[in-house]
């Protein structure tokens, strides 16, 4: 499918213009997605599907050096392949900076496929039917009300074609679940291939204890600066997520980000001087592991942070030219990126360092907050009051203060939870219960 639409495309006219150069992402998937709403897996408000899809993403570049940039579907492809060349046409804009097509090069080999998660994706549902039972013996175990989630896996190909010979394949997995209890608290997995028996059950009885903990009530505690320390989740979420948004190349070079352009390759550290943020797309079986970019950069090990200095944005093709560097590895999923500081606490040491304070397992409004100043006021509508170095009983609140200064405090520390890839983060911040 993907040659003929090229072949269509190479003798492709509009008003006199030919393609001059274009490259060509296309992928193609299975799926399988079983739901579970209020206890009742399969049924029509969460049904058990299998479904097939095709697409594409393009980059052509004219013979006029007009730039046109989309996405296409299955039919267009396949049968409508004018339609949308001229439709792309039509919509064509000057942008010379994104006029970059990849040639040839070296990539590496990445072990992303597994053929248990082939077969689940093609409707073999017998491994789910244990972790169904387990989930359903916790929920009447433990009396909650309810529960929802979600089961799913599916298997892809991808091959990426340009004019300038780079012509890529490969295939690759992807499975993940999600459990919530009682309508509000969850947690999940995600990867290439399944989690095993073992860490699924470790997962699902954290997460059951978890929601215990949230149905007492909390000790009030008075509004103030006091020891805060955020759930892996909340890392991910908005400490990663802030630091990531910056870290855009766009950003950095359109003057939108916290960072300035300048500031890279800099000796001065605008985090503490331990903390690092770097990329490995290459470990096998990640959910945010690659061999190449749909623009066709190689995946490698790169660090955007390394101890508090500022090494490199994240740069696609076109920033990368605007920025003046090279093209880094694009994050796809916070399992290969990894916030490195000093030595790690352990689960308890952080709950001990964090008595008569918070725990954060969650916040809203983390997209909404100004994170090219690093301010932040969220609602953590959960959140366990710190007793005796234990998770005690619920706080609602609102967290506030200013993430960059947070980063290059001296009393931060980074805490290890069981069955998590990124630490928490213990600091001291401003937390109003309501």
């Amino acid at each position: 499918m993907l040659d003929r639409f090229i072949e269509k495309l190479q003798a492709f006219r509009s008003d006199g213009k030919t393609i001059r150069d274009w490259s060509v992402y296309q992928s193609e998937s299975r799926r399988l997605a079983l739901g579970t709403k209020d206890r009742q897996t399969g049924v029509v408000h969460a049904p058990l599907t299998v479904s097939e899809g095709c697409g594409a993403r393009y980059l052509l570049v004219w013979s006029d050096g007009r730039i046109s940039r989309g996405s296409l579907e299955r039919r267009q492809l396949d049968q409508d392949a004018d339609s949308a060349l001229t439709q792309a046409r039509a919509v064509s804009f000057e942008d010379p900076d994104s006029d970059q097509v990849q040639g040839p090069g070296e990539f590496p080999e990445v072990d992303l496929h597994n053929d248990g998660v082939a077969a689940l994706a093609c409707g073999d549902v017998e491994p789910l039917a244990g972790r169904l039972a387990a989930v359903r013996e916790l929920v009447q175990g433990r009396n909650f009300r309810t529960w929802s989630g979600s089961f799913g896996a599916s298997e892809a190909t991808a091959r990426l074609r340009t004019s300038r010979g780079l012509d890529l394949g490969g295939r690759g997995t992807s499975f993940g679940w999600h459990a919530t209890l009682n309508g509000e608290i969850g947690d999940g997995f995600g990867a290439r291939a399944l989690d095993s028996d073992h860490e699924f059950a470790a997962r699902l009885q954290r997460l059951g204890h978890v929601a215990v903990r949230l149905g007492e009530p909390g000790k009030r505690q008075p509004a103030g600066v006091m020891p805060v320390l955020m759930h892996p989740n909340v890392v991910e979420n908005f400490v990663l997520g802030t630091l990531l948004g910056n870290l855009e190349g766009a950003g950095v070079v359109n003057g939108e980000s916290y960072f300035r352009k300048e500031q890279f390759g800099s000796n001065k550290p605008v985090l503490r001087t331990d903390l690092s943020v770097r990329l490995d797309p290459l470990v096998p079986m990640k959910s945010g592991s690659y061999r190449f970019t749909a623009e066709g950069v190689p995946a490698d090990r790169c660090h955007f942070i390394e101890n508090g200095r500022l090494v490199q944005p994240v740069l696609n093709l076109k920033y990368a030219r605007r920025f003046g560097a090279g093209p880094t590895p694009v994050p796809t999923s916070m399992d290969t990126v990894h916030l490195e500081g000093p030595p790690e606490l352990t689960e308890q040491e952080g709950c001990e360092a964090a008595a008569g304070g918070v725990l954060i397992l969650s916040v809203l409004g983390a997209h909404t907050q100004d994170a090219s100043s690093g301010d932040f006021s969220l609602s953590a509508p959960q959140a366990l009051g710190m007793t005796g170095g234990e998770p005690a009983g619920r706080l609602r609140g609102t967290l506030s203060g200013n993430l960059f200064e947070l980063l290059q405090m001296d009393d931060l520390s980074l805490v290890r939870f069981r069955g998590e890839h990124t630490p928490g983060l213990l600091v001291n911040c401003r937390f109003d219960p309501k």
